[in-house]
């Protein structure tokens, strides 16, 4: 079984990928963009996504990560995206009986805090070049660029929006109405995007009404449901499911078939005849020639949505002076060998530019390159305005980002998405994120309905606009005073930060970090395996033979132990060594062996574990025994240690022993020590003194595995107490029952006399999940509190310890 998987949600999410993958458990899961994982939906008609049963699936037929994973570890930027049930159905992965709002607000943070941890931008705080405490995110600097139309180009703009809206409202009512509306919404962003995607979404729209071979079967509901909700989508599947919907959402009444064609035809001569020079485009020439005219070294990257879009601005760049040739592409689909050798290009001298759409911008982390990025369309999902800035505005940006947006200021649907952008980075504050703003806005699904319906030529278009942005407004009063006491953290940490620091480069690490394993490599590999390079902790490493294990490169021209130096500079050029690379382990698993091999070997040639030294005149002749010890629990291994027990020749245990562990790794000259005068010393004394030292080593680790036993009972009756409290959850999931089965009424509260026959539902699947998960913790705290008695102390050596200035006969 591999150590380590990445994988992608959208590949791991199939039925018969994830019941491979999921068939034995794993010791650690973790999911980032997990808000994915959550239920969709509103509160009167949430529904499961196939992501959603990854995370957990009430019919048990396929694992899912709750049942296949020890440990499970959610990130995510947008936990709540406005409603309770998709908040609630993320805390039911990490724990269940945390998952219930019932109880007075502090019960509810203490639940919530039980499960999530959360800080925001605003409160990381790191050391600045001087030594002081700075903010460790600067302030992005948002602008927007207005895109000035002539007459004939906001006439395109009313034409194509009263069209898109009359069509959803004639489609109202019929069973292909949300389809409809779809379609439309995917004609109006094209528009706003860019004239060729414009055009190819007509043409497209066009062949399906006129000729019936051309349309297409709908997609399935749960792609529909995922291009909604913004979920993460490869390139190639987005563009084909907006192509099917447009090709399929086709009216059954020729008359509204005829009349929707005679209007697209007279938008496509419109736009025939329009200057053959995209205004969107162009703005984006200037904006980037007067970037490079300030200073020829910035880098931009521009984001689209569409591959329609790129292709147009591709094809600009190519015919316009100074701008060809400096640029490089960045699509989806694409290999990780081609996606890192694009980037690289893109890191290079000569680009300027990366050109890349949204299913490309998943993992790019480009905050050491480039601090610009520009928006060439709004999307109508926020969230991804945020996924892209996100590319240059994360930790380690040392510059302050800029961030741009193309908009028509004439366009209706531009008008109210700017509108939306200001006042999200208005309210960005100490306890307001723009991520949060964000979730709250992709759960407003009243806000795509409402753009779509906006018609350029209806006389209240300005007051309908007007009442979208209203729509935001109270949808953000509403979290704030509702939401947002549970997942925001409004306390200062700061101090947090600097304490957890302080005790980072106080403790003592389990292996030495930094210098220490530079020292620790040096000595294992050599001067000619460990060799410096010109820039101080920086090495080339050549690996003996020997060390070659799974993982283990032979050479790695570049390569260091400290953090420092690793956290500014890309992987691709520094090997970043830690306890944990494999390196590393190849070389602390060869030393434990060696370390512990004090038996006679295959041949019966004997161990060599005796040595001796000289200590100071005023201390007693002593011999100090060295023994492993090991504690371990039902699931395995909880601790190991060297035990030294210092035991003086009249039988006397000395307890110092951190002075032991001292003389153990003393390298200073050991001094000359006759084997006469060892004899005179210990002959006849070494067997008694050895089997009281081994007695007092029995002793230390008896009394060590006594300390866990205790430190874990403790932990253990306080993880009991606390799964007492899932009584909660099931109290609320019988509430929310007797609702929805009828017995209760939804407003009053009030039990009915005679409920409707019940319905069914899924509360009892989930009782079932949380009584599995209460069992299963119960079975795993049990282990933990579990500590075998320990196994008597394997013996390592025995070190002599003779006085300066005593020698035979005295």
């Amino acid at each position: 079984m591999l150590p380590r998987v990445l994988t992608s949600l959208d590949y791991v999410k199939k039925e018969e990928v994830r019941s491979r993958a999921l068939r034995r458990p794993w010791d650690l899961v973790v999911v980032d963009e997990a808000h994915a994982l959550a239920e969709s939906g509103t509160k009167e008609n949430p529904y499961r996504t196939r992501r959603t049963r990854l995370g957990y699936d009430p019919r048990g037929v396929i694992p899912d990560l709750i049942s296949a994973s020890r440990g499970l570890l959610l990130l995510t930027a947008t936990p709540h995206n406005g409603y309770s049930h998709a908040f609630r159905s993320l805390l039911e992965l990490v724990e269940p009986t945390a998952a219930t709002f019932v109880g007075g607000p502090e019960r509810l943070r203490d639940r919530v805090d039980r499960a999530m941890a959360r800080r925001m931008k605003s409160q990381i705080i790191r050391r600045g070049p001087e030594g002081t405490w700075v903010p460790a995110f600067l302030r992005r600097r948002v602008e927007p660029i207005r895109v000035e139309v002539t007459e004939k180009e906001r006439t395109l703009f009313t034409k194509v929006s009263a069209y898109c809206s009359r069509t959803a409202k004639d489609a109202a009512g019929t069973e292909d109405a949300d389809l409809v509306s779809f379609a439309m919404q995917i004609i109006t962003k094209r528009m706003l995007s860019s004239r060729r995607a414009l055009t190819r979404t007509l043409e497209n729209r066009l062949q399906a009404l006129r000729n019936e071979a051309a349309r297409e079967a709908p997609p399935e509901r749960v792609e529909i449901r995922e291009l909604q909700a913004g979920l993460p989508l490869s390139e190639q599947a987005a563009e084909r499911i907006a192509q099917r919907i447009v090709r399929s959402a086709i009216p059954t009444d020729e008359r509204r078939r005829k009349a929707e064609v005679r209007k697209l035809n007279e938008i496509r001569r419109f736009v025939q005849g329009l200057p053959a020079t995209d205004p969107k485009v162009a703005a984006l020439l200037a904006y980037l020639q007067g970037v490079w005219a300030d200073d020829p070294a910035e880098k931009v990257i521009v984001f689209t949505e569409y591959v329609d879009t790129l292709e147009a601005i591709r094809e600009a760049l190519n015919s316009t002076p100074g701008l060809a040739g400096r640029y490089t592409e960045l699509r989806g689909g694409w290999t990780r060998a081609r996606r890192r050798g694009a980037q690289d290009r893109f890191e290079s001298p000569e680009i300027g530019i990366l050109l890349a759409t949204d299913a490309a911008s998943e993992g790019l982390n480009l905050q050491r390159t480039c601090r610009r990025i520009i928006h060439f369309e709004l999307p109508w999902n926020p969230n991804r305005l945020e996924q892209r800035n996100g590319r240059v505005d994360r930790y380690g940006q040392t510059r302050q980002p800029e961030i741009r947006y193309l908009f028509f200021p004439d366009s209706p649907e531009d008008y109210v998405l700017d509108k939306l952008v200001r006042k999200i980075e208005e309210m960005q504050g100490d306890r307001v994120s723009t991520p949060d703003i964000l979730g709250v806005l992709s759960g407003a699904e009243a806000m795509e309905r409402g753009l779509i319906e906006l018609d350029a030529e209806s006389a209240d278009r300005q007051a309908s606009a007007d009442s979208l942005v209203r729509l935001f407004e109270d949808r953000t009063a509403e979290f704030i005073r509702n939401v947002r006491p549970l997942i925001l953290s409004g306390r200062d940490v700061s101090a947090e930060i600097e304490l957890a620091e302080g005790s980072l480069r106080t403790a003592e690490p389990l292996l030495a970090d930094d210098v220490g394993l530079e020292q620790f490599l040096s000595e294992a590999l050599g001067r000619n395996g460990f060799i410096p390079t010109e820039t101080e902790g920086i090495f080339r490493v050549v690996v003996p033979r020997s060390f070659l294990a799974a993982g283990v490169a032979p050479v790695y021209p570049r390569a260091t132990c400290r953090r420092s130096i690793a956290v500014w500079t890309p992987p691709s050029e520094v090997e970043f060594l830690t306890p944990l690379h494999p390196l590393v382990r190849a070389i602390a698993d060869d030393a434990r062996r060696r370390f512990l091999h004090v038996y006679p070997d295959d041949q019966g040639l004997p161990p060599r574990r005796l040595a001796a030294r000289r200590i100071p005149s005023g201390d007693p002749p002593a011999i100090l025994f060295t023994f492993f010890g090991a504690i371990e629990g039902r699931s395995g291994l909880i601790q190991e240690w060297v035990l030294p027990v210092r035991i003086a020749r009249d039988g006397t245990i000395l307890p110092s022993e951190e002075q032991d562990l001292r003389l153990l790794g003393d390298t200073a000259q050991p001094g000359e020590v006759p084997r006469q005068l060892l004899v005179d010393l210990f002959a006849d004394r070494f067997d008694p003194l050895y089997t009281q030292a081994r007695a007092e080593a029995e002793k230390r680790l008896t009394q060590r595995a006594q300390e866990i036993r205790k430190r874990r009972g403790e932990e253990a009756r306080l993880l009991r107490e606390d799964m007492q409290r899932y009584a909660e959850d099931r109290q609320e999931l019988d509430e929310q029952e007797r609702v929805a089965t009828g017995r209760v009424d939804r407003t009053t509260g009030q039990q009915f006399l005679w409920a409707a026959q019940p319905r069914a539902t899924g509360f009892d699947a989930r009782r079932a999940a949380i009584d599995t998960f209460v069992k299963r913790r119960q079975e795993e705290i049990a282990e933990f509190e579990a500590v075998r008695d320990p196994s008597l102390p394997q013996p390592l050596g025995a070190l002599f310890l003779v006085p300066e200035g005593m020698e035979s006969g005295t």
